[in-house]
């Protein structure tokens, strides 16, 4: 199909566009294809006119719904104000080449000639963006406005195209109508509209699942068996309670004095059988054994014969007669002897 183009000065400018940016693509528009291509006619620039000659940008972003002639040149034109072709739309881009930029410059007697057929002039369109963030913030609004529910929650889209590319003439913001929620099954399905007042410039429809999230106390790096955990080691990580899994520990002072079991990783879900209480007796040490009983105190030298830490029970040695028994830890160096246990402190 062949476009026909009229380059002219007169108010014939939008009207023009969309045929100027086919025939950018096509070539083949008909009152400029007349105007020969220099290189075809093998006329050449004397080097007064090269000298000064307009200077053409490689590359333009335009703020418009079309591309004007002044916007391709360095220097102002009295006709820059002259629609040429339709502009992209926003976040794309396209190219205008050496033919039709040297048959524009011919049709308005501008004083230019491309240096080669490669030269081409690359234009964009300046746009803002509704991200992905921005659009799950309004469902999740919308979702909690619906139910009532404060709790936490994680969004997840069954597609992935819910980004919006605007104009800079349309605000950024999100609304969301005909939401549609079960509570069984947590699924909900709603119509996406870009802005969120006024004339309604995109619309998307998206569905997705919701999942309650609560936050999870976790290493901030790497830690190897047999290390003491300490509050600087740790961060909070947002996790479906769908994933967690059996034992998890949500509370970080159940974390803090423990002792890794195993290796553990950095942001891993920590279980209770990942840790134990860091001991206060350390095996084989010794320890003083104490008997209270009353107002009678009786304490005699013994022996850890395992690890435990404060609050657990040991067995321990008394290590003069040689008796074994069973105490409580009550700091790093004492184990309490029960009253049972007074007749083999001796």
């Amino acid at each position: 199909m062949t476009y026909r183009l009229e380059l002219r000065t007169s108010i014939m400018g939008l009207a023009l566009a969309t045929a100027a940016f086919s025939f950018a693509n096509a070539a083949a528009a008909d009152t400029l294809a007349s105007i020969p291509y220099a290189e075809e006619t093998g006329e050449e620039m004397t080097a007064e006119e090269l000298a000064g000659g307009l200077r053409l940008r490689s590359s333009i972003m335009v703020d418009d719904e079309v591309v004007r002639l002044g916007d391709l040149f360095m220097e102002s034109l009295s006709v820059g104000d002259t629609p040429i072709a339709q502009a992209p739309a926003p976040g794309q881009t396209l190219s205008f080449d050496a033919r039709f930029l040297s048959q524009l410059a011919r049709a308005y007697h501008l004083d230019w000639r491309p240096d080669s057929k490669f030269e081409k002039v690359l234009v964009g369109r300046i746009s803002h963006k509704v991200d992905v963030a921005m659009v799950l913030d309004s469902l999740a609004l919308a979702i909690r406005d619906r139910t009532g529910n404060e709790a936490r929650m994680e969004l997840v889209l069954d597609g992935s195209d819910v980004e919006f590319i605007l104009p800079t003439s349309v605000q950024g913001s999100v609304g969301v109508r005909n939401l549609q929620f079960d509570a069984n099954s947590q699924r909900f399905a709603a119509t996406l509209i870009v802005p969120a007042d006024g004339p309604t410039a995109l619309q998307r429809k998206v569905s997705g699942s919701i999942y309650e999230t609560i936050d999870i106390p976790v290493l901030n790096h790497a830690m190897g068996a047999g290390a003491t955990v300490q509050e600087s080691d740790l961060q909070w990580i947002s996790m479906r309670t769908d994933r967690l899994i059996g034992n998890v520990i949500t509370d970080a002072r159940q974390l803090v004095g423990m002792t890794t079991k195993r290796p553990l990783r950095t942001s891993q879900m920590l279980r209770g059988s990942d840790l134990v209480m860091t001991p206060a007796i350390r095996k084989n040490s010794l320890v003083t054994l104490a008997l209270q009983s009353g107002q009678m105190n009786l304490t005699v030298t013994g022996k850890a014969l395992e690890y435990a830490a404060i609050g657990q029970s040991i067995r321990v040695v008394n290590v003069n007669s040689k008796k074994e028994l069973t105490g409580i830890v009550r700091d790093g160096s004492t184990i309490v002897v029960p009253v049972a246990g007074q007749l083999t402190l001796n």
